[in-house]
């Protein structure tokens, strides 16, 4: 009994971690991004936001979509910690490469302005500094969240300060672009730090190379699915700034970036629970489809709560941080607002496919929407400008998030579980906390 319990509140200490880890990243990118756009001002904060979406674009194949796969691989414990480790390292090395060249090639072949390719291949180092964040998936899978959160914060702290030296020093936009790409470097550094003094040592990793294999077959489809979903959440500056211009973009950017700190949320919370459905699956729990729909009520009915938060008080929220320059963010902040609560119905889907390994043709119902994504982009910002372009995401989230999963036969229980989630979801949550409150 006491064992029980101890590792309960192993678990819940670990989930508190998780979202912790998850706040600091998203508060430092939160106030670096008003640091920056306060002192670069609209346009050219939008040129830097620009840079960032380009590359954004592509890191997916960069980062191969290690990371769900292998919270799922260390949790089952099928192959060993130091195989899974090293494994993952070459296979992250190896499409940083693969990233990196498409990211030059693609620059050299569209991209005008010589300035702005310079920008781009710097940022697009942060490929290989990203080589060493798949840890991230072993320290969740062992519930050692606590880790991460001292990497984030530290880096938050590093980064926050060099940001400021570079506002006192009256920098340029490059060294704001090499800000963002030390960032990456420094997360991957303190990783590999507290792993080689928490659990051993990195040099005495080892290559499966059926185990490669098998991470990269697993992956595939995430990576096709991922590209679209960064499609969704990118594709749209990109384009603000090929239809309209780069003040467009900033104040585009100073919305999104808030709201975007604050959906990771519904993402790491379901990282953080992986491990317990993994575990409820493998030992063919009773409760599992019970835990698997709370697990949807509480992420769901949570992020709707913070996004109609968000939506209420976004005036406010853009005067006061951004200041009148940035008056324009305020309405496209009203409606990405629910974004967060777009995030969380995808991260319910994607947990449960993934664990319940049915995700293989996750990618084609992303695929969709991206495409759905990029051609109500070119109709709706030429129509409607930024605002277009918010309704076009909106939209474009609403279909990879959830419709989809009804006409494809694999994921329409997780339609089910979602549609039941949004009509009675907020009644079982009253009564989970009714009879904590009674008890």
């Amino acid at each position: 009994m006491k064992g029980t319990k101890r590792k309960i509140k192993e678990k819940a200490f670990n989930l508190v971690w998780g979202v912790l880890a998850k706040f600091f990243a998203g508060a430092k990118l939160s106030l670096l991004s008003i640091v920056v756009a306060r002192f670069l001002g609209p346009e050219d904060f939008g040129l830097l936001s620009y840079v960032v979406s380009f590359v954004s674009l592509f890191s997916v194949l960069a980062e191969f979509r290690l990371q769900n796969i292998l919270v799922r691989e260390f949790s089952e414990k099928k192959a060993s910690k130091q195989d899974l480790l090293g494994t993952s390292l070459l296979i992250c090395v190896f499409f940083a490469f693969v990233g990196y060249s498409v990211l030059t090639i693609i620059v050299l072949l569209i991209e005008d302005d010589f300035i702005v390719k310079c920008f781009i291949l710097i940022y697009g180092l942060s490929y290989f500094f990203q080589c060493f964040r798949f840890l991230r998936a072993f320290f969740i899978s062992s519930y050692n969240n606590k880790f991460i959160i001292r990497a984030e914060s530290i880096t938050a702290l590093l980064v926050l300060i060099l940001a400021v030296i570079l506002v006192y020093f009256n920098s340029s936009v490059t060294a704001f672009v090499v800000l963002r790409t030390i960032d990456f470097l420094i997360f991957s550094v303190l990783l590999v730090f507290i792993y080689q003094n928490k659990h051993g040592n990195v040099f005495k990793w080892s290559i499966n190379n059926r185990l490669k294999w098998k991470l990269i077959k697993d992956s595939s489809p995430l990576v096709l699915s991922g590209f679209a979903v960064v499609l969704i959440q990118r594709v749209d500056q990109v384009m603000i700034r090929n239809f309209i211009d780069d003040f467009a973009v900033g104040q585009y950017s100073a919305a999104v970036s808030l709201v975007s700190a604050i959906v990771f949320v519904p993402i790491i919370l379901s990282e953080s629970l992986a491990p317990t459905l993994v575990e409820k699956k493998a030992r063919h729990d009773e409760d599992y489809l019970a835990f698997k729909q709370k697990f949807s009520d509480y992420l769901i009915w949570g992020s709707l709560l913070v996004s109609f938060l968000i939506m209420l008080t976004s005036d406010i929220i853009i005067k006061l941080i951004y200041g009148p320059e940035y008056q324009p963010a305020i309405g496209i902040m009203k409606i990405f607002a629910y974004k967060g609560f777009l995030v969380a119905m995808g991260a319910v889907a994607g947990q449960i496919m993934i664990v319940e390994n049915t995700h293989q043709i996750a990618y084609i119902k992303s695929i969709i929407s991206g495409a759905v994504n990029i051609l109500l982009n070119y109709i709706l910002i030429i129509q409607f400008g930024m605002v277009g372009a918010v309704w076009a995401s909106i939209i474009a989230f609403i279909l990879s998030s959830y419709l989809l999963h009804f006409f494809m036969k694999r994921y329409r229980d997780i339609f089910w579980i979602q549609t039941k989630s949004l009509m009675f979801g907020w009644l079982t949550i009253a009564k989970d906390l009714s009879n904590r409150i009674t008890k």
